[in-house]
């Protein structure tokens, strides 16, 4: 869905907005505007709804009106000492009812649905996701690799899958999918330091008709030990750049590059296994998690033994369930096929649509 980012301090608006269902469009909060250059990096929003009581609000609107990707919409009693008249001023809005009335009538604006039909694709508008886990061995990486598998015949772009599964040799992604050992993000982590973007030449192309490029994690802890947080900001700048899709592989680690992942993420995806008693954890990593960020938990090996137990679930801890994936027997188990080979990876794509509607 498409973005409108109010920036506000009004506590009245701040508590409310969260409330406000729209059809076509999510909204993000920002109260604090020295932040506002990532979040318009991060969720290119489609409006902007900038309260005038910032003492430098003029400043912001000249920063934002420079964006092109973005109209502005400017509220509260000095929004008319200084028009720009590329951009629209309300000084009606005095709380959250009226506010609402100007988002249902910007949610309405386009006729059509926000994911449109064309061809048998869907036009998808840009996301980064991120899956994560709070516990080992409940097939993340499986469920990232059918996830990107599902989106890659919905969409008309191209779709990065980000291993940040590091450890000493191959992943398993790269060894399930058997891919060669490079490039990976080794060649990005050497270069960057001598002042050079190597983005694209540590891409692994999967391969052309499928239109999923990995990017692999380094061979070595020596490697990943050198990968910092503003080289996944780099990562991810250039990415967004290239891909319509992005997907995180984040582990179950607390580790500053898998909280940052989390942190630039759009939405992220918690896999849980029916193992309910793990929810204090959740609790306690809901901290590290954006408020605004989009959150989704999907169950995966889910067995007829604990499934009515899983069913009464609909969200836990106020973050929505959206998937429960069945525990397939061995005997049943197929795997993803491409031609005439296969991957070393469950197939679990009749299992992945209701994600996918919950995503986008």
């Amino acid at each position: 869905m498409k973005i409108i980012l109010v920036i506000t301090r009004e506590k009245d608006l701040i508590e409310n907005i969260p409330s406000i269902e729209l059809k076509n469009h999510n909204v993000v909060i920002l109260s604090n505007v020295k932040y506002i250059r990532h979040y318009l990096e991060e969720y290119m929003p489609e409006y902007i709804i900038l309260s005038a009581e910032f003492k430098n609000h003029k400043d912001i609107k000249e920063y934002i009106s420079s964006n092109p990707c973005s109209e502005l919409v400017v509220i509260g009693s000095e929004a008319r000492k200084d028009i720009i008249c590329s951009n629209i001023y309300l000084d009606g809005v005095k709380d959250i009812n009226d506010l609402k009335k100007v988002l249902n009538i910007i949610d309405n604006l386009d006729a059509d649905e926000n994911v449109k039909i064309k061809n048998n694709y869907k036009v998808i508008p840009q996301q980064v996701i991120s899956f994560y886990s709070i516990q080992g061995g409940v097939g993340k990486t499986s469920i990232v690799f059918n996830f990107a598998w599902y989106i890659k015949n919905i969409i008309e772009g191209k779709v990065l899958i980000i291993d940040l599964n590091f450890c000493e040799g191959p992943s398993d992604l790269s060894i399930n999918l058997d891919l060669n050992l490079l490039p990976n993000l080794s060649v990005f982590i050497e270069k960057i330091t001598s002042g050079e973007n190597y983005f694209n030449k540590s891409i692994t192309n999967l391969d052309s008709v499928n239109k999923i490029d990995i990017l692999q994690p380094p061979l070595s802890i020596h490697q990943s030990d050198k990968f910092n947080i503003d080289m996944l900001d780099s990562v991810i700048y250039s990415a967004r750049s290239e891909y319509d899709v992005i997907i995180a592989d984040v582990p179950f680690r607390y580790d500053n590059i898998s909280l940052e992942m989390l942190n630039l993420s759009t939405t992220s995806i918690l896999v849980l296994s029916p193992d309910i008693k793990l929810i204090p954890r959740i609790d306690n990593f809901q901290k590290f998690l954006p408020e605004e960020q989009k959150k989704g938990i999907i169950f995966n090996k889910v067995s007829q033994i604990n499934k009515p137990h899983i069913d009464e679930y609909k969200n836990i801890l106020g973050i929505p369930v959206y998937g429960k994936i069945s525990l397939v027997p061995e005997k049943y188990r197929e795997l993803i096929t491409v031609s005439r080979s296969s991957f070393n990876i469950l197939n679990l794509q009749a299992e992945i649509s209701n994600l996918i509607n919950f995503i986008f």
